[in-house]
């Protein structure tokens, strides 16, 4: 008769354990909670700063935003930063874009090897680096390059893991001017 109690026992510790393990795992911050500074490569004339934090520009834009995290040693990232500048050329007075280098945080470049990209590929939209190393986790950023899709309500209304198409990111953008439409 004994082994019978012990197994509930032993299932109900389980289960308290389990929803434990699980509360834990859980968070009701959404990706893009955390601020960042960003030290720009290209666009200070944009922000008017050579430097800026993600919320100060937030605050004092009236467009939505494409946030792209990528690396200078990042061959998707580099793939796809071409659709990105021909797509912010056609987008750029109704959307901000901004792209952020975590090369040196992710083992895939250093600063050096992310100003160099944006040399070579010619990006001329707002893009820099951060010292901020918790970004990653803030963003939860998973795979490279990663963008996010951010309302003028500040909100992540959409995030595209790994690279891009140009005529998916035409798509993806006109969806945000689309649904930011006042």
């Amino acid at each position: 008769m004994q082994l019978p109690r012990i197994n509930r026992l032993v299932l109900l510790l389980t289960l308290a354990s389990l929803s434990i393990i699980i509360a834990s795992c859980s968070t009701s911050e959404a990706p893009g909670d955390g601020d960042f500074v960003l030290n720009l490569y290209t666009g200070a004339n944009e922000v008017g700063a050579n430097s800026i934090s993600f919320n100060e520009l937030v605050a004092n834009e009236d467009r939505p935003i494409l946030l792209n995290f990528w690396a200078g040693n990042c061959p998707p990232c580099r793939a796809e930063m071409p659709a990105l500048e021909e797509t912010w050329r056609e987008y750029g007075d109704k959307v901000l874009f901004i792209g952020v280098d975590i090369g040196p945080y992710v083992g895939l470049g250093t600063y050096k090897t992310g100003q160099a990209l944006v040399d070579e590929v010619g990006i001329t939209y707002v893009t820099g680096n951060t010292p901020n190393r918790t970004i990653i986790t803030d963003w939860r950023v998973q795979n490279m390059p990663s963008t996010f899709l951010i309302g003028k309500d500040g909100r992540v209304h959409d995030i595209v893991i790994g690279a891009i198409s140009g005529s998916r990111l035409s798509q993806k953008v006109r969806e945000l001017i689309a649904a930011n439409a006042t």
